[in-house]
């Protein structure tokens, strides 16, 4: 009886790690519906709610049951960012988004796991930054927009619309960390 509780605990441990990892099969979902040419929008709207609510309660679970770790931390960072690539490289594809945004993404999260490593010496987590928890909320709010309702539709005008400031939002996250990087030294 003693093992079936450890071996329940030890999987009710992994659930937050599970939930990070769900967004890398929704990622491989909704780049094989884009290359596939679906239309629906539905399904598309379902992969992103699943995956901006599987980012906002993972974390959350995994403090609720004592078992935050820099590990999951990392997990759940590179889980977000493989998520919303995937989308956004897809909806550029489609025509849906300037490709300099996903691009800006993939350079603003490099910089970020680089400078983890080099602020935080090696760190076993992600060091944490207010402007990079913006940008993660501010990559949900894009993928939903497009997914629900992508250009010419009013969501995706004005996603697209708004893509200058949401560029220089990354710019300025990056000349940040950069200038933290510099400071630190």
């Amino acid at each position: 009886m003693k093992h079936r509780r450890s071996r329940g605990a030890a999987m009710l441990a992994q659930m937050p790690n599970g939930l990070s990892a769900i967004r890398f099969a929704l990622a491989a979902i909704w780049i094989e519906l884009a290359a596939r040419g679906h239309q629906g929008r539905l399904a598309f709207a379902i992969i992103s709610i699943v995956g901006a609510g599987s980012d906002f309660i993972d974390g959350r679970i995994a403090r609720r049951l004592g078992v935050a770790s820099g590990s999951g931390r990392w997990l759940d960072a590179i889980a977000d960012v493989t998520f919303v690539l995937a989308a956004l490289l897809s909806e550029a594809a489609a025509g849906a988004i300037a490709f300099y945004i996903p691009i800006l993404i993939a350079l603003s999260f490099s910089q970020y796991a680089i400078d983890s490593v080099v602020l935080g010496g090696r760190a076993a987590r992600p060091v944490r930054s207010r402007l990079g928890h913006w940008g993660g909320i501010i990559n949900y709010a894009l993928v939903i927009a497009l997914a629900i309702s992508p250009p010419p539709a009013l969501a995706g005008a004005i996603v697209r619309a708004l893509a200058p400031l949401v560029a220089l939002f990354y710019l300025s996250a990056i000349s940040e960390r950069a200038w933290l990087l510099y400071r630190s030294r």
